[in-house]
């Protein structure tokens, strides 16, 4: 479905303040090449220092569990994959790109951050846990997945304020609240802004589906397991305040790879939550790896 009009306009004018970094398009034009190999895309990544600092700490970070030194965006590409550290390239680009955009006081940045990178490394760990290969683009989808409140953090910024007050005052999700407002959903506008960016249509499905998996037509493992892992980092997030643990047999993301994974099904999701829960705060410890 398209979007109402005015959101439309409103990308446009997204293009000309937050563009997607020169490298960031370079490698999805690469990676798009038939012809592509590791050595071109080392190349493009090497022209970037910044970038190619960031992927050899995150390649050699526990996250990854690599074994001995990364020194090269070569050796990086050889145990993380091709496909694996171009998304991360790409996701690093688009963090950094939005994470210097101008402070909103009624919206939690920090909060939304720790929500997003949460949500990409309980997604990478599922993945590995569950042996479930979505070729690494479980972590930039999770990364990214909310990547439509920014927009409409900075450029829907009334609102924006005016949703999220009418959400927490009838307890209901925001999603239900935009599509009120704005005839759209903060899904719909994230996906349109990588659509207009020539992302992969396995990222853009799953921004556009995460809340509601069963709709995808194609890529409903990653949009189930971004679905999923949502969930479970809004729990980790605030296990402070004594929530429940996230009943997972009833979330839809999990039926549906259930359903596909039948080996899946006597999984101790509450021992790995728990788990994920007692480790190091993987907010500071990926925005460590990210920040400039």
């Amino acid at each position: 479905m398209p979007l109402p009009l005015e959101i439309e306009k409103k990308l446009d004018q997204i293009d000309s303040v937050a563009t997607l970094p020169h490298i960031a398009t370079e490698v999805l034009e690469v990676m798009r090449s038939k012809d592509t190999t590791m050595r071109k895309i080392a190349a493009v990544i090497e022209k970037d220092p910044s970038i190619t600092v960031k992927i050899l700490k995150i390649a050699n970070s526990p996250l990854w569990g690599s074994v001995g030194t990364v020194e090269s965006v070569q050796r990086a590409l050889v145990l993380l994959g091709l496909k694996q550290v171009s998304n991360i390239v790409i996701a690093i680009s688009l963090y950094s790109t939005f994470a210097q955009l101008k402070p909103n006081p009624h919206f939690n940045r920090d909060k939304f951050w720790r929500h997003s990178v949460g949500t990409a490394q309980i997604a990478r760990k599922l993945c590995k846990a569950l042996e479930i290969n979505l070729q690494g683009e479980e972590f930039v989808a999770g990364l990214i997945h909310d990547l439509g409140k920014i927009v409409m953090d900075q450029f829907m910024g009334d609102k924006f304020k005016e949703i999220n007050e009418e959400a927490r005052e009838k307890k209901v999700d925001p999603s239900t609240i935009e599509q009120k407002h704005l005839g759209c959903t903060h899904a719909e506008i994230g996906a349109a802004l990588l659509k207009r960016w020539n992302f992969p249509e396995a990222i853009v499905t799953t921004l556009q589906f995460h809340h509601f998996p069963e709709k995808a037509e194609t890529h409903q493992d990653l949009v189930s397991m971004i679905n999923l892992t949502n969930e479970i980092s809004k729990y980790w997030e605030s296990k402070e305040e004594d929530k429940q643990l996230p009943d997972h047999l009833n979330n839809k993301g999990w039926q549906i790879l259930e359903a596909k994974y039948p080996h899946i099904s006597d999984f101790n999701m509450n021992q790995f939550i728990e788990d994920f829960c007692e480790e190091v705060d993987v907010n500071a410890s990926l925005s460590n790896l990210m920040a400039t």
